[in-house]
């Protein structure tokens, strides 16, 4: 599935299980690439002039918000990557919290040259990594992390928001 598809068919989801927020611009997220240093993948840049965020399955996918702190992608890296008691290296981008502390993030050292392929990883807090033990790849791409959500989505619950 293309990035797209996959909005179309999160679109078709009561809020109750899947809202997706306002788009914003693309001078937003040129200004969001100076301020991390870093080039972000195009299909996430795409991702967020459609919809800056989301509420995917109880949990919130970060977008650029800048009147709400704690849903800011940011704000949420300034945290993890020089705040928290396990900082994660400055090249990853929380993106998706599971609640308990740990991240999916954009591993941004990994973006591809033409901007296409950019690994999503599984950053747990409280795991001391080390060169030879590093974080899992839980995609290769953000579109394939948000297929990957969007299965989930759709083998746990119905459009309407009622659990299968």
């Amino acid at each position: 599935m293309n990035l797209l598809d996959i909005i179309y068919e999160l679109k078709k989801y009561d809020k109750s299980v899947c809202e997706l927020n306002e788009g914003i611009s693309i001078s937003k997220i040129e200004n969001l690439e100076k301020e991390l240093l870093y080039k972000l993948p195009n299909d996430f840049k795409a991702f967020l002039s459609v919809s800056s965020g989301a509420d995917i399955l109880c949990q919130y996918l970060y977008g650029i918000k800048d009147e709400e702190p704690a849903e800011d992608l940011f704000e949420n890296y300034i945290f993890e990557t020089k705040e928290a008691g396990n900082p994660m290296p400055a090249y990853y981008l929380p993106m998706y919290p599971d609640g308990m502390g740990n991240h999916n993030c954009l591993n941004l050292k990994s973006l591809s040259q033409d901007g296409e392929k950019c690994n999503v990883m599984f950053w747990q807090h409280d795991r001391l990594y080390s060169d030879n033990d590093q974080p899992d790849i839980d995609a290769n791409s953000f579109t394939q992390y948000l297929e990957n959500l969007l299965k989930e989505l759709s083998e746990n619950y119905n459009n309407d928001g009622t659990e299968k």
